[in-house]
């Protein structure tokens, strides 16, 4: 399996149609949205690696009430969590408005990538993998009934 999923993970790795910036905040919202903290360190530590603004990786978890985010971005990260949602609730209005803005190409990348995300946030939920020390805490916010990650 696990030869697999390197295969697989190199894959996914070579899609190129989507901003790495969007593609980042698309993951980590799923990822806040599943709650799986290892995903949190890790998505933070390696898109702080490639440059990215600190602060829009530390407000994944509260992007609604951030101002850091650009209107796409927010978009963005509002898809992640409408295809997240169990059952998904992504609506035509939100599928529509991203299409247009990112182009064919660039939106079922997004797609997919959010895809991907449920299957690894998921299974490293369900194995019990929590946050590693990447960087310094895991910022999910814990839900009514749970503890955070």
């Amino acid at each position: 399996m696990l030869w697999t999923d390197l295969r697989f993970e190199l894959s996914v790795a070579k899609w190129k149609e989507l901003d790495p910036g969007l593609k980042a905040l698309a993951v980590m919202a799923s990822a806040a949205s599943i709650g799986c903290s290892w995903c949190m360190d890790f998505g933070h530590w390696e898109s702080q690696g490639r440059g990215m603004d600190v602060r829009k990786l530390r407000d994944v978890p509260m992007w609604r009430d951030s101002t850091v985010y650009t209107p796409l971005e927010r978009d963005v990260m509002g898809y992640a969590e409408a295809m997240t949602a169990n059952p998904p609730e992504v609506g035509d209005e939100s599928a529509a408005r991203l299409l247009t803005a990112l182009g064919e190409a660039a939106f079922v990348e997004l797609t997919a990538m959010v895809a991907v995300e449920n299957l690894r946030s998921r299974m490293n939920a369900a194995l019990g993998l929590t946050s590693q020390g990447f960087k310094d805490h895991c910022d999910i916010p814990a839900r009514p009934g749970t503890a955070a990650g």
